[in-house]
């Protein structure tokens, strides 16, 4: 079994463009939030003083190494400059192997310095830290380019080995999620949904909501809150599941979080998670095409008489 596991690791390539797509991903989302948001805001320490803010949140800039935070030692504008810079460089897949070391220390700053987060920032910034050996042992100048230059053996054994422990992280944040819904009886009677989506606070906008309305109001309300629970079992449980098979949940996952994007505005969650769900169920470029394209017409077979 120990010699099946090295073989694997020694084997399988991890150094391909889909390092380039997950990276793009993960730079994307935190680059929309620092561009189009004023750090006044969502940076603004104010808000944990605020008795709701304390209810339901834990400090987060617990670390020591908050000394060296980007948006400590800089302005804040210069160091939200410097950290665009850097991820438009992480989305360009030159250099991994210094850009990866960029990218986590912009992320571990982000995530310590911005008073507003939400899970996709957490999960951008474990992330990142996870790829940096990945990257550090990356043979290749830019990640989007396929390479024929096999890389050492002590490389591929630590980039499959950090991979697995993505693969469990991934797995913990679905089965966490479907586990702890179970003990909730919004959830369990169906209701959940229509609370989330017609929240006035979390809910969707103004514009979506009467749609909301007629749609989750009715049984097909009830049907969906238990295909949640569904959809994120299956995803926990998708670890022990060949890629072949992981593959056919990808959809799935990307339409379900596509929606809670667009019903709960949570832009940079849905950027974080897919690319952690490309990690997790595509091996390679190649099923990620077949992926999103399941229902491809085969090409029909030609004879001398026709077509069959």
């Amino acid at each position: 079994m120990i010699n099946k596991v090295i073989t694997y690791c020694m084997s399988h390539a991890v150094h391909t463009p889909r390092l380039a797509v997950v990276r793009f991903l993960l730079a994307l989302g935190v680059l929309l939030t620092i561009s189009f948001n004023s750090l006044d805001i969502i940076a603004n320490q104010n808000y944990q003083h605020l008795p709701e803010y304390a209810a339901h949140h834990t400090q987060h800039t617990t670390t020591p190494l908050k000394k060296y935070n980007l948006f400590i030692l800089l302005q804040p504008e210069t160091a939200k400059l410097c950290a665009i810079i850097v991820l438009l460089w992480v989305m360009s897949g030159w250099l991994p192997q210094i850009s990866c070391l960029l990218h986590f220390w912009v992320m571990f700053s982000f995530y310590n310095y911005v008073a507003i987060l939400n899970g996709g920032d957490k999960l951008a910034y474990i992330l990142s830290a996870f790829l940096v050996p990945i990257c550090l042992l990356d043979h290749r100048w830019n990640q989007w380019k396929s390479s024929t230059k096999k890389p050492s053996i002590h490389a591929s054994i630590i980039a499959n080995i950090t991979l697995w422990f993505i693969y469990l992280q991934a797995a913990w944040v679905y089965l966490d999620a479907s586990v702890t819904k179970l003990f909730t009886p919004q959830w369990l009677n169906g209701n959940a949904v229509y609370y989330y989506t017609t929240h006035y606070k979390l809910g969707a906008p103004d514009w979506l909501l009467p749609i909301n309305e007629a749609i989750f109001s009715s049984p097909l309300g009830t049907i969906m809150s238990w295909l949640v629970l569904l959809l994120e079992l299956v995803l926990g449980l998708a670890f022990i599941f060949p890629f072949k098979i992981r593959k056919y949940f990808l959809l799935p996952a990307l339409f379900f979080h596509g929606l809670i994007s667009i019903n709960m505005g949570l832009i940079s969650f849905f950027f974080a998670i897919s690319a952690m769900l490309l990690l997790y169920l595509i091996d390679d470029i190649p099923m990620l095409l077949s992926a999103l394209q399941p229902y491809k017409k085969r090409p029909s077979v030609k004879t001398a008489s026709g077509n069959l």
